[in-house]
């Protein structure tokens, strides 16, 4: 494969994932203002607030990534793709960390509920079937193309 393939790759799974976000992000947002009419409402909420969720902020990133992803497979380089890949990696380990905040979380493997940061956007919700967890295989798959295009460009 060569490497505007694997770019064309990368750039097609962050596609996907910003689209598959920002898809359950949107009526988050929705659903929030048209109960409370306001956004910045943190605390006393049903409903959590997508400001605080980590879904908002795995949606930045894939949106961030998307970019990025783009201007190097316009202008392949090493350096940058090098540290897109780095970015994917800390994207992956959060990813990874919500997903298992949130099976902490389902299964109560702590005990009680008190402190519990609402850092799902889908409370309730078994792990396996958030947005989370779909957003984490979409990183996982970009950085997996990530990985080969620094290989590629590395000896191009």
């Amino acid at each position: 494969m060569k490497v505007a393939q694997t770019l064309f790759l990368q750039t097609i799974a962050l596609l996907g994932g910003t689209i598959f976000e920002w898809s359950q992000v949107i009526p988050q947002f929705r659903n929030f203002y048209a109960t409370y009419g306001t956004l910045f409402r943190l605390e006393g909420c049903v409903i959590p607030n997508p400001l605080a969720t980590a879904c908002f902020y795995g949606s930045i990133a894939f949106l961030i990534a998307l970019i990025w992803s783009f201007s190097i497979m316009r202008a392949p380089n090493y350096t940058r793709e090098r540290y897109l890949k780095n970015f994917l990696i800390f994207c992956v380990i959060f990813a990874c960390s919500v997903v298992m905040y949130e099976t902490v979380d389902y299964y109560k493997l702590f005990g009680s509920e008190v402190g519990v940061l609402p850092v799902s956007c889908t409370p309730g919700v078994a792990p396996f079937q958030t947005p989370c967890f779909y957003g984490m295989l979409f990183f996982i798959a970009s950085l997996v193309a990530s990985i080969f295009g620094v290989r590629k460009l590395k000896y191009n």
